[in-house]
């Protein structure tokens, strides 16, 4: 009897272990299809260095702080608005950006009003590009920087009450991540991902890193030989990369930028930018019409930068913020068709990375927008392909405008080439099948296919003088030969304190590769004016060592992707 007693305990032990291993199983099974479901925020998360995504998934075991901060941060971030409203915005973009910088409004507002000679004293444990603004506001405005410390106290206190009983690994990880906003962003828009992970994490922490650091190393390795790739291919086409300059300065002058700030040279370590985010409880500026919490300047959008002699340096990718501006508006193809065509060319080779590469998702994204005009023809014809942009640009802009001259007749794509195929020999547009009950909107034809909504224009972002290269300086000089990590010419950039991140382009864009931006109503953008470009030297062509406006009535459509940001 104790013998068969002894055999059902341990059939009944290795019962339970079954269950329990089918569950971890089913588990992991999950997890792993909402990871090929979902891979914009997976690729986000995975593209952070070891330690952050330990801390991530340690966090993911307590989804509800999540949830109570985030519900907090709405009500901090109402009620310093709230503070700073009586101020003009050039005031409240100063006192935002010293919120980036930990203690140093701790600092200014501790103690006694400050003389300025106290307030450089104390400026010299922070960057150079935060003196002036500090100085200013330290001088002018002591009683509202004391009023923005008691309430950063205040919400901070709370957020050690909130964490009060939960483990040390746990606490410690919301310490650091609150340091970056976006982070806490991600899990939150993605919760039914975050909790299965943290579930996952809870079980098999060990599964998880092994997991998480197998795809960093192999998306760090994909995204570097892309971007080589893509440099290449940019200092090999002249043609290609002098149109890619002039649509970039397009860019950044539409974006508020004059030609004087995106012409002046740049140090050569202007591709690493160290950056401040945002303080989780005040928020970014009210008036972004997006998440941003990481400011980052213009050339982190071009993917290069004028360096001394005005010689372009490619570094990176495009945006998926250029990107989505580029292919919005259908006249950047009749202006530049052998830019779009280039950018075609390198989504035929890395048609795989529609999810992380940001030139790859965006023509990927064209195409199926316009599959009634995109068809076998584009990819068995490549010498051919850039007449069919320039014809396919011309059309839609010339289409868009008798729309907007006939809003009571207006026509489709279909219709309109009809009546025009003379203009445009190389275009044809097969019907394509509308969803059953779909009904015909005069104001956006094509509204049946999926469409981008109209880019929103991205933060100015004052540039560092320490990132200048300065007018007498402009011509390069030999390097130090005792130290050639330095210039006799360029100080390197100063470090920010606690919370900065150094970034290179590719860990810039691990957030924004695939967003989709909100939707807005599809109001009419006022035509835009075309300034002439600078004048434009191309860089010499070189081979690389390798690496170890008017939204159209259409439904030009073109949908994709930035934030936040």
């Amino acid at each position: 009897m104790k013998k068969l007693s002894k055999i059902f305990a341990i059939v009944c032990l290795m019962v339970m272990a079954g269950i329990r291993l089918f569950a971890q199983d089913d588990e992991r099974a999950l997890l792993k299809q909402m990871i090929k479901e979902d891979r914009t925020a997976i690729d986000a998360i995975s593209m952070y260095p070891h330690d952050i995504r330990r801390d991530i998934f340690i966090a993911a075991k307590y989804p509800e702080i999540i949830v109570r901060l985030e519900s907090m941060q709405k009500k901090t971030q109402e009620q310093f608005n709230n503070l700073l409203s009586p101020y003009n915005r050039d005031e409240q973009e100063k006192i935002w950006n010293l919120t980036r910088y930990p203690n140093l409004i701790a600092d200014l507002a501790s103690g006694r009003r400050k003389s300025e000679g106290d307030i450089s004293e104390i400026l010299r444990n922070y960057p150079e590009e935060i003196h002036k603004t500090a100085m200013e506001e330290g001088l002018n405005n002591f009683n509202l920087l004391v009023t923005i410390n008691s309430m950063n106290m205040d919400y901070d206190a709370s957020f050690e009450s909130m964490l009060n009983g939960y483990p040390d690994d746990a606490v410690n990880a919301y310490r650091e991540l609150i340091k970056q906003p976006e982070i806490l962003n991600i899990l939150s828009d993605n919760m039914q991902l975050t909790i299965v992970i943290g579930d996952v994490y809870r079980k098999t922490p060990d599964w998880v890193m092994h997991k998480s650091d197998s795809a960093n190393l192999a998306l760090a390795t994909k995204n570097a030989k892309e971007t080589e790739e893509w440099k290449e291919s940019m200092n090999n086409d002249p043609e290609a990369q002098k149109e890619y300059v002039e649509a970039a300065q397009e860019y950044a002058n539409e974006n508020g930028y004059s030609s004087d700030d995106y012409s002046t040279p740049l140090a050569p370590n202007a591709s690493v930018y160290y950056t401040n985010s945002y303080n989780w409880w005040f928020g970014y500026p009210s008036w972004y019409p997006y998440e941003y919490w990481d400011p980052y300047p213009y050339w982190y959008d071009w993917g290069f930068y004028y360096g001394p002699g005005r010689k372009i340096i490619f570094f990176g990718m495009p945006s998926p913020w250029l990107m989505d501006w580029y292919f919005y508006y259908p006249e950047h193809h009749h202006r530049w068709g052998h830019l779009s065509n280039h950018y075609y060319n390198y989504y035929y080779i890395h048609r795989e990375s529609r999810h992380s590469n940001s030139v790859s998702r965006s023509v990927d994204g064209w195409r199926r927008r316009n599959s009634d005009i995109v068809n076998d023809d584009w990819d068995r014809n490549p010498d051919k392909r850039r007449q069919y942009f320039k014809e396919y640009g011309q059309m839609e802009s010339a289409r868009a405008k008798y729309n907007k001259e006939n809003p009571q007749h207006s026509v489709d794509r279909s219709q309109y080439l009809a009546k025009n195929q003379g203009k445009y020999p190389s275009i044809k547009a097969v019907a394509v099948e509308k969803p059953v009950g779909t009904q015909t909107n005069p104001q956006n034809q094509f509204n049946y296919q999926r469409e981008m909504p109209a880019p929103e224009k991205k933060p100015v972002i004052k540039v560092p003088d320490n990132y200048k290269v300065q007018p007498q300086n402009n011509k390069p000089t030999e390097p130090n030969r005792t130290n050639p990590t330095k210039s006799n010419q360029y100080n390197a950039p100063t470090q920010p304190k606690d919370n900065s991140q150094i970034r290179s382009a590719e860990q810039y864009h691990q957030n924004t590769w695939q967003q989709i931006q909100p939707s807005r109503p599809s109001n009419p953008t006022p035509n835009r004016s075309v300034s002439p470009a600078p004048n434009y030297t191309p860089a010499p062509v070189r081979t690389p060592t390798p690496a170890p406006k008017q939204a159209p009535t259409q439904a030009p459509s073109q949908g994709g992707g930035g934030k936040k940001r």
